[in-house]
């Protein structure tokens, strides 16, 4: 089974650490979706945008790890989506996506831990970068759903 990962779960070695059966596929695309931050990483629908992750092939016990780790399905709930790696190939993979949205700054490891992540995987900094930006003016989404998120 295929995950794609976008947040702390990019770091390989906690990966490995998490998910000893976990295998490294290819970094990869989610369209419709943006990286924001609710004290941890999430993702939220959004027309236009993309968020930039990893794949990776997980077996079962990995992904009663992962369950237990994003608090699932209690904390985060999981999603099929369709992602595309650098070389154009489309995996039907499961995502985490936290169930209730908001916007709050990551802790400074947290954050290392995901840049590193992003390190990793030669992805580009800048949307991670933004993502945090955003935590920190407490406005991530537009206007009227800023005043919806609260």
């Amino acid at each position: 089974m295929y995950y794609f990962a976008y947040g702390s779960n990019l770091h390989r070695e906690q990966m490995q650490e998490r998910c000893p059966d976990s295998e490294p596929v290819a970094k990869a695309k989610l369209e419709g979706y943006r990286l924001c931050f609710n004290r941890v990483a999430d993702i939220v629908e959004d027309e236009g945008s993309m968020v930039w992750g990893a794949i990776y092939t997980v077996s079962q016990g990995d992904i009663k790890s992962l369950d237990r780790y994003e608090g699932y399905p209690r904390f985060y709930d999981k999603l099929d989506v369709e992602v595309e790696d650098d070389q154009g190939k489309v995996y039907l993979a499961f995502v985490y996506v936290m169930t209730s949205k908001g916007c709050q700054e990551p802790s400074d490891s947290y954050y290392r831990i995901i840049e590193e992540g992003y390190r990793d995987w030669g992805l580009e900094l800048e949307p991670l970068q933004q993502a945090l930006i955003e935590s920190r003016q407490r406005t991530p989404f537009g206007s009227s759903e800023a005043k919806r998120w609260g």
